[in-house]
């Protein structure tokens, strides 16, 4: 009996151990060693009371709201990059790269190297944003994790992982996808990798954003998350993006290009930024004056005056794309106005009471592995017979 007891006893622990595995969803070591990642960022998050966008900075690990990754600091090579959990790339090297540092500025880490030849900047907003400028001949390699895959699609490349679909656009002499790799050569490399966002749903504007990053058409790209913590990502070096004031129901932000010709940005709020209801509307004014809204992308790329064209998802989620005609110094207002007086006007209407904010929303518990009680129940039945036996 005792030795029976003792083999029950070994199952049961055998059980146990197998257990995680067998109800584990996908994705192997390298999806769990991601999820354990971005668990131990957001538990170093919140002890240090942060909140929403922005990175955190742990034994060489950075921990973002969206994005988490490692700096080597002898050689400035990014290695386990994730975008909420999915495993991307393993590691992003820039060949002869002499490291100097890497700087956080709230959602912004920036790595450079001694010469200051070399800029890589990662962004934690829910496009996952990467931008590497040389001014030296160069040549960066992603290295895709386990179970992501690189296609070439026209001038760009298509990274799709999991459920996550991303591009890269860049300037280069040579481009070549070998396998898990990715290699991006030339003179001066101006390359941007940019995931379609983590909070919107799939849709054909972000592979159209990304031809616009590839010809130079692409301003900026504006994401305002929780507890108006906010990513400004400058597609061309003569843009600056600004946000001079937010509100409840109202956003302004000043542009100003060197570069005259007309650009295109990209704005993404979530359901803690602007709060609007359903009988209410998004309306963009552009220098006091109301832009003109385009049903439709295919009309706002072939505008010719400064037009926008925005996406209302489920969740109080919005993202629009504008387009402004040529530049000086631009004004652009976000505002959330009554249904009932949204008929066209010149000037902003005057701003109302703002709500409260509204925190952001708490992830749900990870559901249990299934099959433990049924185990037990089993063995239990077993352990009552042999007793009665």
């Amino acid at each position: 009996m005792s030795k029976l007891i003792r083999i029950l006893a070994v199952l049961l622990i055998a059980s146990i151990l197998v257990m995680p595995v067998l109800g584990e969803k996908g994705g192997g070591m390298m999806r769990k060693n991601s999820d354990d990642m971005m668990k131990k960022g957001q538990e170093i998050r919140s002890s240090g009371g942060m909140m929403g966008m922005g990175f955190m900075h742990s034994a060489g690990n950075s921990f973002g709201n969206y994005v988490t990754f490692t700096i080597n600091d002898t050689n400035g090579t990014v290695t386990n990059y994730s975008i909420s959990s999915i495993p991307v790339f393993d590691s992003i090297k820039i060949d002869s790269f002499n490291f100097k540092e890497s700087k956080i500025s709230g959602s912004l880490t920036r790595i450079t190297n001694i010469e200051n030849s070399i800029d890589m900047q990662l962004h934690d907003n829910p496009a996952a944003v990467i931008n590497i400028r040389t001014k030296v001949p160069a040549l960066i390699t992603f290295n895709l994790s386990a179970g992501a895959n690189a296609t070439k699609e026209g001038n760009l490349i298509k990274i799709e992982a999991d459920n996550l679909t991303a591009f890269i656009a860049a300037n280069a002499t040579s481009l070549t996808i070998t396998g898990n790799q990715i290699q991006i050569e030339s003179n001066r490399i101006n390359a941007v990798f940019r995931a379609v966002p983590v909070n919107m749903p799939m849709s054909p504007v972000h592979a159209r954003f990304m031809e616009e990053v590839q010809n130079n058409r692409a301003g900026s790209e504006i994401a305002i998350g929780a507890y108006g913590k906010q990513s400004i990502v400058n597609y061309s070096k003569d843009m600056n993006t600004m946000i001079r004031s937010m509100d409840k129901n109202r956003m302004r932000m000043t542009i100003n290009s060197t570069d005259h010709t007309g650009k295109f940005m990209i704005l993404n709020l979530d359901n803690s930024s602007l709060v609007w209801t359903d009988r209410q509307k998004i309306r963009l004014y552009l220098d006091n004056k109301s832009m003109r809204q385009m049903m439709s992308m295919e009309d706002l790329y072939a505008a010719k005056e400064s037009s926008f064209w925005l996406a209302m998802h489920e969740g109080n989620r919005m993202e629009a794309m504008i387009y402004i005609a040529n530049f000086s110094e631009r004004t652009i207002d976000v505002t959330v106005e009554d249904e009932v007086t949204a008929t066209p006007t010149t000037a902003i209407p005057a701003a109302t009471t703002s709500p409260t904010w509204t925190p952001e929303e708490t992830p749900s518990a990870t559901p249990k592995t299934p099959g433990f009680e049924l185990i037990l129940g089993a063995l239990s039945v077993v352990l009552v017979y042999l007793r009665k036996k």
